[in-house]
């Protein structure tokens, strides 16, 4: 009898069951033998590999929780140290070697911070410790309340990001609140503060009743805009979805052309509703609810012979159909104003978006009184008006000065001007005057600031032979400030290569847009186009025209134009027609401020730019409106004002007068009524 054979562990086991086998058959092996060898290590296989596989899952497990383990560890400890508010040993303040701080103490923390604010134009904590000789935690402790670290620039740098509760305070409420809240889970409660002081002073939700909305607001969803098309004409759309790709019913709707486009209105004319309810045999009801998404009239013409046209025919209004279909549209309007707010979540929705986007606006108060202006003339005493004025100037990316004449705007724009200049916040000013005023404005100047360096620009200085020379000297030369004639700043043309990066820029726009969801409307589509044409024709309108130094060249960080409203006159994009006022082209002089505008803008982050004016409204001119927030609002957080039919939709109603006579029913329309909030809000913004 054999041996029978053991095994050691249980890796051998199928090993010695083989042998054990080959035993017991004494070397004579039958088929079912050798099947049975065959699953005997097949099945030794699997086990293996199976207890291999397991201890690799185990393995990777404990890895990865390891790794957690150790991220969550060192971000920890991340956060201890950029919160802990302690500095290396071997730091040094920046502002030691600094020539801002020589000669400058302060005896408080309190007066380091207006020491801060009025040398520097900001919160700085280390210029403050540097004045007052106290640490940077202490400095911080002792504002606490007076001042706010923004969890969006501080950069994990504890003595980074402060601003004074005024500015942090005010603003797009909402915005801050959100940023504040998520950085103070990310960074263990270190935004508490910051959360408790928004509560306090965050707008109050504005009623519903107090929100305008009519067909066409922008700030409406289009699949809102779906949702009424079912409401008000039935669920016959089902029909077509299974015959069409649902999407192409959507309603369409982009942001920068502000066009709103509704798919297939002819679909289902067969419907009394579509021509008869809320529709006319002539203009069906997704046709007139289309045009007044956009602002457009719902006339309806009719083709008459006419002998005085080459082609022997003419379209004219025909009235009564015309009435027909503004009743019709008058009672889409109600019934969507009505309908929007019935259901409650959609309710919500829209009050939630409009709060966002408007009524979270906190208006900011400016206090110019901690200014010294030690390079201003002792004899120059500033009222506390221009003072808080300057500061506005100061502390906002762009600003508008609409102080009634003879307020000392003048003044204002040469006392910010220079203390931004001290500052270090815009190196070269330029002021654009009308060309009879140059000379009170240099002897203004010279009156604030008798040393210093200014440069005047009139037509006599100007002329074609001494253009070059006095271009290259702005270019070259560090002025105080450069003050230069209306028709002097026409004649000084921006370069080929910004134009083509303008169009650049709009193209990457456009794109982006209409690569969206239900943007891609037949407008925006030619408005693509109509760029592209323009930026292969501008290399062959602009060769050889000019070559010599232009505006964007100057270095100009801050421009200042003074009677702003003599520019008003600037084409104004809109898809409402027959709007009285509003001229649809401009002018080349007023396009051409606009286009300088934006250069200064967008060399200087958005920042740059002043407008001066006894009169920013005329009343009853929308037009004179419309180009001071173009010119002011460039950033896209200011969404009041990307295009004048937003503008139109958002802040007024519009009134449609008729005008009847023997040959046509003409239907312009009227800017009657603004909304004051709203304009309040676009305007406190800038």
């Amino acid at each position: 009898m054999s041996k029978k054979h053991e095994p050691d562990n249980f890796e051998q086991m199928s090993i010695f069951g083989i042998m054990n086998l080959l035993d017991n058959t004494e070397n004579t092996l039958s088929s079912d033998d050798i099947s049975k060898i065959i699953d005997k290590l097949s099945d030794a296989k699997r086990k293996k590999e199976s207890i291999e596989a397991k201890k690799r899952r185990q393995e990777e497990r404990e890895r990865r929780e390891r790794e957690a383990r150790e991220a969550k560890e060192r971000k920890e400890a991340h956060i201890r140290e950029v919160t802990s508010m302690d500095l290396p040993l071997d730091w040094e303040n920046v502002f030691n070697q600094d020539v801002r701080t020589e000669g400058v103490h302060a005896d408080s923390i309190s007066d380091g911070l207006m020491y801060s604010l009025s040398n520097l134009g900001r919160v700085d904590i280390e210029y403050i410790s540097s004045i007052t000789g106290e640490d940077y935690k202490t400095i911080i402790c002792a504002l606490k309340g007076s001042i706010y670290q923004n969890p969006e620039t501080w950069g994990e740098c504890f003595y980074k990001g402060w601003e004074t509760s005024e500015e942090y305070l005010s603003g797009n409420m909402i915005r801050k609140w959100k940023a504040a809240k998520e950085a103070d889970k990310e960074y263990n409660g270190y935004f508490a503060e910051n959360i408790k002081a928004i509560e306090k002073v965050i707008p109050p939700t504005v009623a519903t009743n107090d929100i305008y909305i009519t067909l066409g607001s922008p700030w409406v969803p289009a699949d809102v805009i779906d949702d009424f098309i079912e409401y008000l004409l039935g669920d016959w759309r089902r029909h077509w979805y299974s015959i069409n790709d649902e999407k192409d019913f959507h309603t369409k709707h982009d942001e920068l052309t502000g066009t709103w486009e509704i798919p297939f209105k002819s679909r289902c004319n067969h419907d009394v509703k579509v021509t008869r309810t809320y529709g006319t045999d002539r203009i069906n009801a997704l046709h007139i609810l289309e045009r007044t998404l956009n602002m457009k009239s719902v006339a309806v013409t009719d083709e008459v012979v006419c002998n005085t046209n080459s082609s022997g025919k003419k379209r004219v209004i025909n009235q009564s159909e015309t009435i027909l279909a503004i009743e019709k549209q008058n009672k889409m309007i109600k019934a969507f104003q009505k309908w929007v707010w019935e259901d409650d979540a959609r309710k919500e929705r829209l009050e939630r978006i409009f709060e966002n986007k408007f009524s979270c606006i906190r208006r900011r108060i400016f206090d110019g009184s901690f200014l010294r202006f030690p390079d201003m003339s002792a004899q120059i005493n500033l009222y506390p008006y221009q003072k808080d004025a300057v500061v506005r100037i100061i502390f906002t990316p762009n600003t508008l000065l609409a102080h009634d004449v003879g307020a000392g705007k003048t003044y204002v724009m040469i006392a910010a001007a220079m203390e931004m200049r001290r500052m270090g916040l815009s190196e070269k000013n330029m002021f654009v005057v009308p060309n009879n005023i140059v000379g009170q404005w240099k002897n203004i100047f010279h009156e604030m600031y008798p040393s210093a360096d200014i440069l005047c620009v009139d037509p006599k200085s100007f002329a074609l032979s001494k253009r070059e020379s006095v271009l290259e000297r702005i270019r070259d030369n560090d002025f105080d400030g450069i003050i230069i004639a209306y028709s002097c700043f026409e004649q000084i043309p921006l370069s080929k290569g910004y134009y083509q990066n303008l169009l650049i820029d709009e193209q990457k726009h456009i794109a982006e847009i209409a690569g969206k969801k239900n943007k891609a409307t037949s407008r925006l589509k030619k408005k693509q186009e109509a760029v592209s044409k323009a930026l292969s024709e501008l290399s062959v309108a602009m060769d050889d025209l000019y070559n010599g130094v232009y505006f964007d060249d100057l270095g100009i960080t801050r421009l200042f134009v003074d009677e702003a409203h003599n520019f008003k006159n600037v084409p104004i994009e809109t898809k409402t027609n027959n709007v009285l006022g509003i001229n649809s082209s401009g002018s080349k002089r007023c396009q051409d401020m606009m286009d300088k505008v934006h250069m200064i803008q967008k060399k200087n982050d958005g920042k740059g730019v002043v407008l001066a004016t006894g009169t920013p409204i005329i009343t009853g001119y929308l037009r004179s409106q419309m180009p001071i927030l173009r010119c002011l609002c460039r950033t896209a957080s200011q969404d009041y004002v990307v295009l004048f039919c937003f503008f139109g939709v958002r802040l007024i109603r519009i009134c449609k007068i008729i005008y009847i006579n023997t040959i046509i029913l003409g239907i312009p329309n009227r800017f009657i009524s603004s909304a004051t909030i709203m304009l309040n809000i676009a305007y406190n913004e800038v």
